[in-house]
C-alpha cells in the first residue's frame, strides 16, 4: 500500500483497496480516534461521537478494526478490554500500566525499541512491538502505605498490653537477626 497524505486519503485508499463501503460513519469516526488523547474503549469512543452522527456499536467495533488493520490507530487488550489510541504522528510506544487504579502511561524508550528491533525471529515478520509494564503508580504507592500505617494502628488499638509488649520483643528480635546478617 502507497503512502497517503492524510489519515482520510489513508483510509480512502485502503477501503478502495479492500472494495469497502466508504462511509460518512467511518470518517466520524476517524476523526474522534483522531482527535481523542490517551486509550479509550469503544464505548467510550463511541460518547465522543458527534451527536449528529448515530453510530452503532457494530458500526463503531467493526470501524475500529479497520482503522487497526489500516495502521491509522492502536489496539491494546489490557485486563479484558480493548483500548484504542490514535496512531497519527504517534510512533509505535510500551506502556506502564498501574494495577492499582488502571492508568496507562506512554513509555517512548528507545532501549526497548532496539531490544525488539534486533531480536531474532526466524520465519517471523515483526510488525511492531509493544512492551506493557505493569506496577504500582506512586499515588497508588502512597494510598497502599497510608492504608498499611492505618491499618497497623487499629490492629494496636485493639491488642492488649501482653501482645503489644510480645510484638515490640518480636521486632527487637528480628532488627538483632538482620544486624547478624
Amino acid at each position: 500500500m502507497q503512502q497517503a497524505e492524510t489519515p482520510h486519503q489513508r483510509l480512502t485508499q485502503f477501503m478502495t483497496e479492500q472494495g469497502m463501503r466508504k462511509t460518512p460513519e467511518r470518517y466520524a469516526i476517524l476523526d474522534t480516534v483522531i482527535q481523542t488523547k490517551g486509550h479509550n474503549s469503544a464505548d467510550q469512543i463511541l460518547s465522543m461521537m458527534p451527536s449528529n452522527f448515530h453510530v452503532s456499536r457494530g458500526t463503531m467495533y467493526s470501524t475500529l478494526a479497520l482503522l487497526v488493520e489500516c495502521g491509522l490507530a492502536y489496539s491494546h487488550q489490557i485486563d479484558g478490554i480493548t483500548l484504542y489510541e490514535n496512531a497519527c504522528g504517534n510512533p509505535a510506544h510500551h506502556h506502564y500500566i498501574c494495577t492499582g487504579c488502571h492508568k496507562i502511561w506512554d513509555l517512548h524508550d528507545e532501549a526497548l525499541e532496539r531490544a525488539a528491533t534486533q531480536a531474532k525471529t526466524p520465519r517471523f515478520k515483526k510488525l511492531r512491538s509493544n512492551t506493557y509494564i505493569y506496577g504500582i503508580c506512586n499515588i497508588c504507592q502512597a494510598k497502599l502505605a497510608r492504608l498499611r500505617k492505618k491499618l497497623e494502628r487499629e490492629k494496636q488499638a485493639n491488642m492488649s498490653r501482653e501482645e503489644l509488649r510480645f510484638a515490640r520483643i518480636d521486632e527487637e528480635l528480628a532488627k538483632i537477626a538482620e544486624w547478624f546478617k
